[in-house]
């Protein structure tokens, strides 16, 4: 039988008053936040693009916003702090602790805690019950920019300007493997919600996919000159990459081919996520806006 043929369909377009950081989807695909530097985080319905709350309280950009599995939201900003709220956007808690930029955190599928990482060079574990953070993990030698939980939650992944991937053990809150081999910064990570699989983007555009063990799995040119985001698919069969091009791609895991590419964004796309059900991808990017797009399979 001939390979299915996968597209990425315009479906709706969003926008804010200045770049936006990140895209994510809340955990029953009915609502996008996205995060902006105009400081400010959107809360959108899905089913019509309607703008249904704005998060305000932090006092730079922020670059990061996600939903904790009961509905509440985590945002992490340049203002060095991290803000909890409620699913319908009170704010609940405001931490600090980061002595430099935010530039990154991450959520796990489960729990209550949440990831931090920035330029101060350390990676904090925060518990949404306890209102601060659980752990202070150093180990990388320059600023941190990306980092994600593995589908267990047993791991965090960060990459930064040190070329490497680094592990953080969550339940030992302690260092793990370190994974080189890229020559140049590693701006975007990712993690395979199901298998055991990492992905690596960096600013020469080459994308690498690890096992934890460091053991290397694919090195591949992604056609984008700088990969700035990265995520899987729910069932873990995609992988979707934002590049400074503008430039969002799809590549299929088994065989690390590009499936899909559509021109989304103006220049660099900072955020991609997939809706749960795998149907819908949420590109952000610099030039202010965010972009829903339709996976097809036919």
């Amino acid at each position: 039988m001939p390979e299915a043929t996968i597209t990425l369909e315009a479906e709706r377009s969003l926008k804010h008053n200045n770049a936006v950081y990140w895209a994510a989807f809340s955990n029953d695909g009915r609502q996008l936040a996205t995060a902006s530097l105009d400081n400010t985080v959107k809360l959108w319905n899905i089913a019509d693009g309607a703008l249904v709350g704005t998060l305000k309280g932090h006092g730079d950009g922020v670059a990061f916003v996600g939903y904790l599995k009961d509905g509440r939201i985590v945002t992490a900003s340049l203002d060095k702090t991290l803000k909890v709220w409620s699913a319908e956007g009170t704010l609940k808690a405001t931490l600090a602790g980061h002595a430099d930029y935010l530039s990154c955190a991450a959520v796990p599928r489960s729990g209550t805690l949440f990831a931090s990482g920035g330029f101060d060079k350390t990676v904090r574990i925060w518990d949404a019950e306890a209102g601060g953070a659980v752990a202070v993990l150093s180990g990388h030698e320059a600023a941190i920019q990306s980092m994600a939980f593995s589908g267990d939650a047993a791991f965090i992944v960060s990459g930064g300007n040190d070329r490497s991937v680094r592990l953080w053990d969550v339940q030992a809150k302690k260092a793990g493997a370190v994974l080189t081999g890229h020559n140049a910064v590693v701006e975007a990570v990712a993690c395979a919600p199901k298998d055991e699989l990492i992905a690596s983007g960096d600013a020469d555009g080459r994308i690498r996919l690890w096992k934890p063990d460091g053991k290397s799995v694919a090195n591949f040119e992604s056609g984008s000159p700088r990969i700035r985001s990265l995520a899987f698919s729910a069932d873990g069969q995609w992988l979707a990459a934002g590049g400074a091009d503008g430039t969002v791609r799809l590549f299929a895991v088994a065989g690390h081919r590009e499936i899909a590419a559509v021109s989304a964004h103006k220049n660099t796309v900072y955020g991609v996520s997939f809706r749960p059900d795998g149907k819908l991808l949420a590109s952000a990017g610099f030039d202010r806006t965010i972009h829903l797009w339709r996976v097809t399979t036919a």
